[in-house]
Order: C-alpha cells, then structure tokens, then sequence
C-alpha cells in the first residue's frame, strides 16, 4: 500500500512538472524561464532514476557536470542551492572535456555543445552508469539518455531506451511512459 502511495505521489509531481512546462516567448526573462523549467526537469529526474550500479553513488554528495555555457551551469547551482538528492547535497561542476566528467552521476550537455564534443563525452559515458541529459534538437537521437526539447511552446523530453539500457542505471517506468522514446543513435548530426 505504501508503495503504490509513493508512486502515486511520484506520479502526480511529474504530472505537475509537465503541466507548468509551458514557455512564454517574445520577452527578455523567456531564455531564463526555460532554463528554470528545464532544471526542475533534471531536479525531478533524480526521483525517477536509480545509480545503483555507479560507484560514484556512495560518495556523500551528489555530483552533476555542466558542458557547455555557464547559464544552465547557473541555473542549475539556483535550483539545487536548497535540494538534496538520495539524501545527498548536490554539487554543480562546469567541466570541459571527458577527463573531468569522474564521479559525476549526471552529465548536463547544453544546447551550445557541438556533435564532436557531445560524440566526446558520449564515447565516455555509454555503457555506464551515468544520466547524460541534453537540450538540442536531435541529440536524444545521437545517443543522449534523456533530451529536453520545446514542442509547441512546452519543454518536453526524448528517453533514449538503447543507451538507457546500455548505462544500466534504473528509470522509474512512469518517467519513461511520459516521454517521448527515441530509437537508437543515427550517424548524422
């Protein structure tokens, strides 16, 4: 009984999430929105997902990288401030190259990544434990675990079931159902 209760809640948050997912464009703050929207997104993932299989998970903070420009670096140290994932306090790294990427669970790849640093830090991080979250059109497709893309003026995302099972982490299936699943990685850019 409390089991489902507590998939109920997890249910509902996300539900909540996907409903305020909503961008309003033409102003100055739209960029910001979306980066807090996307965010929430990668805050509310850590819910839904398991690193039982990562080494790195029985460190006492919780790691996630940043490759790419610094506002979602920003924004993202904003959200977690005041959050604890697994009972952890979370550390936002700003990294450059797959070296540095280490006892980091996360690996955030902004949209302003080209192909051959995200083709990089994927030859890394596949076939690990480690959520590699992105938000470029078409790189959930490249092989990214979950893709945050805008649809319609809503942030909405892309699960790459193919690396998702090569990575070994646990995803909750109610955060699979509510994307949108992509197939395996293509070639092209």
């Amino acid at each position: 009984m409390k089991k489902s209760l507590l998939n109920f809640r997890k249910y509902i948050a996300l539900l909540v999430i996907l409903l305020s997912g909503q961008i309003v464009y033409g102003e100055a703050a739209a960029q910001t929105r979306e980066d807090s929207i996307k965010c929430r997104y990668v805050e509310k993932f850590t819910h839904f997902v398991s690193w039982q299989n990562n080494p790195a998970n029985s460190d006492s903070v919780f790691r996630i990288a940043v490759v790419g420009d610094k506002r979602i670096f920003h924004a993202l140290e904003e959200t977690f401030k005041n959050v604890k994932v697994k009972d952890k306090n979370v550390k936002i790294n700003l990294i450059t190259s797959s070296d540095q990427i280490n006892n980091n669970l996360i690996v955030f790849i902004s949209k302003s990544v080209n192909g051959d640093k995200r083709d990089e830090i994927l030859k890394y991080t596949t076939g690990k434990p480690i959520l590699t979250i992105s938000e470029r059109n078409g790189y959930g497709l490249k092989g990214v675990i979950i893709n945050m893309v805008v649809v319609d003026n809503y942030v909405r995302y892309e699960i790459n079931r193919v690396t998702l099972g090569k990575s070994r982490l646990k995803m909750n299936s109610l955060l699979i159902k509510s994307g949108t699943l992509v197939g395996k990685a293509g070639s092209n850019d």
